[in-house]
């Protein structure tokens, strides 16, 4: 997998970097949300934990198109990042302290 940025805006007001960035990855599968951002951040030398993916598309097999968020710190990410997002980048499906939907028997 290979990552290429091409446009890079600071954004003074909320206090992050906004990324656009094409994934190259020929003959693999697609990547995971977490692979990309790993390799993002190695890229950027940039905090992974600051680093959010907002959107990922694929419309071709091999490529995709990536936008993601790097934020100066935690509050600020905290703070301006949709909650549903924040679950994507940890993984958790489910909203904290619902409760399982019952099954039909």
């Amino acid at each position: 997998m290979e990552l290429k940025v091409s446009n890079k805006v600071e954004n003074k007001l909320l206090n992050r970097v906004e990324i656009e960035a094409a994934v190259l990855h020929a003959k693999e599968p697609t990547p995971k949300r977490g692979e990309m951002r790993k390799l993002l951040a190695a890229q950027l030398g940039a905090e992974e934990s600051l680093l959010v993916i907002r959107k990922f598309s694929t419309k071709l097999s091999a490529a995709g198109k990536l936008t993601a968020m790097l934020y100066k710190s935690k509050e600020d990410l905290q703070k301006t990042e949709p909650k549903y997002i924040l679950g994507r980048e940890t993984g958790q499906k489910k909203k904290p302290g619902a409760k399982a939907a019952a099954k039909p028997k």
